[in-house]
């Protein structure tokens, strides 16, 4: 089997990368922060703000693909930590590139629906970026420097995704459905306030890992966009987790995007055109209610 390696292996999607890996590469899984165990994967410790931690792994283990996912992805850390936010996202990936290129390894950069500014909605990969904040100008300036410095690379552009992890760590991700269950257990709690008018294409976490995967031993090079087939708002989403839950709709409120006060700047229509994506990726990219189910049965299994 080929040799691969997954950055952020222990985070919300690098885990379930790994989980998918194992059956079809010798793995090695870096994590910064989560030291994890998984059944047939190696495991080590790198800083990413130190691309020279991880370029020492990388020469010893000779990987013939890099699934770069870590990032410093927190968008208001990274407009308060600009230059903290270019050494992990930015320094790292660069560093990175050129080891896979001078190694004949290929390189799938992990990016983000945020390298736009939500002005257009439905973006192709023909439209040009114009990142609003640090954290998507940090992933833009990255992107351009893994295809400069290594032709064999994708940069998959992910939605915004929603799931379960498979490790048991409280993620970000989740955070939708943890409040809603503590509702269930206290129902006098505020409701949750989510956004009626800003779009993505909300991803199921399972769908980016096997795509990913897929991506990794294919032939395509450049970029593609990796997201759910419906446009949808984060209250639009809250209703329908709130049905699947059999949970009231008072536990969630509608409010405006101008009402959050938040440090970085979160675009207005972020919804990806996955039409390449589907012409030629097996994956079946599942709509919200499909990927509820799926994140539902996960649970309960």
């Amino acid at each position: 089997m080929k040799k691969l390696v997954i950055t952020g292996a222990s985070g919300f999607l690098g885990g379930h990368i790994a989980n998918l890996a194992v059956s079809r590469f010798q793995t090695l899984g870096l994590y910064s922060t989560y030291p994890f165990n998984l059944k047939g994967i190696t495991t080590q410790r790198i800083e990413l703000s130190s691309p020279s931690s991880i370029i020492v792994v990388l020469k010893r283990f000779k990987p013939a693909v890099v699934i770069h996912n870590a990032a410093l992805a927190n968008p208001d850390q990274c407009e308060n930590q600009p230059d903290f936010a270019r050494q992990n996202n930015v320094i790292a990936t660069e560093h990175i590139a050129s080891w896979c290129h001078k190694n004949n390894a290929r390189l799938i950069y992990v990016s983000t629906d945020m390298v736009f500014d939500g002005q257009k909605g439905n973006y192709s990969e023909t439209d040009r970026p114009n990142p609003l904040s640090v954290y998507g100008k940090s992933k833009y300036e990255a992107e351009k420097l893994a295809m400069a410095n290594n032709p064999d690379t994708v940069v998959a552009r992910l939605a915004l995704m929603y799931g379960r992890g498979i490790f048991p760590r409280a993620y970000n991700s989740e955070w939708l459905l943890r409040e809603l269950l503590q509702r269930k257990k206290e129902p006098n709690l505020p409701p949750l306030k989510l956004h009626n008018d800003q779009y993505r294409s909300m991803l199921v976490v399972t769908n980016a890992a096997q795509a990913l995967i897929e991506l990794a031993s294919s032939h395509f090079c450049g970029i593609i966009h990796i997201g759910g087939p419906e446009r949808i708002s984060r209250f639009a989403f809250g209703e329908k987790l709130c049905r699947k839950l059999n949970l009231p709709l008072t536990f969630i409120q509608a409010v405006p995007y101008d009402e959050h006060q938040l440090t970085a700047p979160r675009p207005r229509d972020l919804s990806l055109d996955i039409s390449l994506a589907r012409s030629f990726l097996k994956t079946n990219f599942l709509a919200v209610d499909d990927g509820l189910d799926e994140m539902l049965k996960s649970q309960k299994d």
